[in-house]
């Protein structure tokens, strides 16, 4: 049964006390910044005193990372290691506890895809409710021997299928051809990639009955071109590494409908206040459940977001996001005409030491450039990208065997990145060749 408006309120606030009580006493990142802001885990009584933690940052979370970002609560057996891809042209890498993996797939991602169609339509998503088992479910991922590692220590049941999201987009097709699912789950970058290379080699393709992205921005160029290709239908599902599934479009189409019963967002100004609906806000994350590196008015995720204005005509009560200016990614495409998928290039510089952000830009179809900043700590005083260095070598020579040597890479250190023209952010991967 569904909880009432003011069950859900009281949900949401027990889970929010919970977590900043375990953080505070927990957690060295969070205990320090609340005790310099002067704010205990008993201030936080409403839902809207969460305005008085501070915020905090990818930074934060980078330079803390391990111990720092860890609780000392949370077991080795209990917990698993992520990290983002790099869309966001900064990596991260936190912990997350297996009770939030166990909510996001078996109470999250059901609700999420029955929102989409009346689930007798969909027999798949009836045996998932019923049975917890997602066979039928085709999930395209940066790193798929760790993610079915991880499912089966979570879903032992589970016999769904996991791709490599770098793998040529061929590749995926004839995947799809064989295993020919209900669902499939990718990235809009891949789902282009796919597009494309039906279209130019007028292969035919398996109809899932739902296509489901994540991870990047959809735009509508992108919609456009697949439904020009698919017959499935298209859901935008807006998540981060580092929280998991935020939120999801709309039946209607009208925008993103925010998962308030285990997330919170917020859509602040320049002066951290929040934005009022109709004018757009940059995205600050709760994430209620994940207790192994807790994700409290996160600001990292580096999106920004719109409320909209008027209620949902789809008759959910649920705050919906009519807008979400977020991750956006190109390809690169190689002088022999081969797709790269941008991940290739971002996954491998997440390891780089004190690399803040980047820019990977293909200017032309031989040539890259590559905008490197490096981070504002004392311990990068002597960490060089210069492309005679040690780090450099090592980026170049990644590069090198990405791009089958076929592409020339500069690298550029560079105090900033600019945003894109009438954007909050910068392109991670820009393709300017034609």
């Amino acid at each position: 049964m569904a909880m009432t408006p003011h069950e859900l309120e009281q949900f949401r606030l027990e889970r929010l006390r919970d977590l900043v009580a375990r953080a505070y006493a927990n957690v060295e990142l969070y205990h320090r910044k609340w005790r310099q802001a002067g704010v205990r885990p008993e201030d936080i009584r409403t839902l809207g005193d969460i305005h008085k933690l501070p915020v905090v940052t990818k930074d934060d979370f980078r330079h803390s990372f391990p111990d720092g970002v860890l609780s000392r609560r949370c077991r080795p057996s209990q917990r698993y290691l992520v990290g983002t891809s790099g869309s966001t042209g900064s990596p991260v890498t936190v912990f997350v506890d297996f009770d939030k993996v166990l909510l996001d797939f078996a109470v999250n991602l059901p609700q999420i895809m029955a929102g989409c169609r009346p689930i007798t339509v969909l027999s798949g998503l009836r045996d998932f409710l019923l049975r917890r088992n997602i066979r039928q479910l085709f999930i395209v991922v940066d790193q798929p021997r760790a993610y079915e590692s991880l499912q089966g220590r979570v879903f032992p049941q589970m016999r769904h299928t996991v791709v490599d999201s770098l793998l040529p987009a061929t590749e995926h097709i004839a995947a799809l051809n064989r295993k020919r699912p209900v669902f499939l789950m990718t990235y809009p970058s891949v789902l282009r990639n796919i597009c494309l290379t039906l279209r130019a080699g007028g292969a035919t393709v398996h109809q899932p009955e739902l296509i489901m992205v994540i991870g990047e921005v959809l735009d509508e160029p992108l919609r456009a071109l697949v439904r020009r290709t698919f017959r499935s239908q298209v859901m935008d599902v807006y998540g981060s590494t580092e929280a998991g599934f935020i939120a999801a479009e709309c039946p209607e189409h009208c925008g993103l409908h925010v998962l308030t019963w285990k997330v919170l967002v917020e859509l602040l100004d320049d002066d951290g206040k929040e934005v009022a609906p109709g004018h757009t806000g940059r995205v600050v994350i709760t994430d209620l459940f994940n207790r192994a590196t807790p994700i409290i008015r996160y600001s990292g995720l580096g999106d920004y977001a719109c409320r909209a204005v008027e209620p949902c005509r789809c008759g959910r009560t649920l705050p919906l996001l009519a807008r979400i200016e977020g991750r956006s990614v190109d390809s690169i495409v190689r002088p022999d005409g081969q797709l790269v998928h941008p991940y290739h290039l971002t996954l491998a510089l997440e390891d780089v030491p004190h690399l803040a952000k980047f820019q990977i830009r293909q200017e032309r179809r031989d040539h890259i450039r590559v905008l490197l900043v490096k981070d504002l700590v004392p311990e990068a005083a002597n960490v060089s990208f210069a492309p005679d260095g040690e780090v450099g070598q090592v980026i170049l020579e990644r590069f090198g065997r990405i791009l089958d040597n076929q592409i020339t890479v500069e690298l550029h250190t560079v105090v900033d990145i600019p945003s894109r023209p009438g954007s909050h952010k910068h392109a991670t991967v820009l393709s300017l060749a034609t």
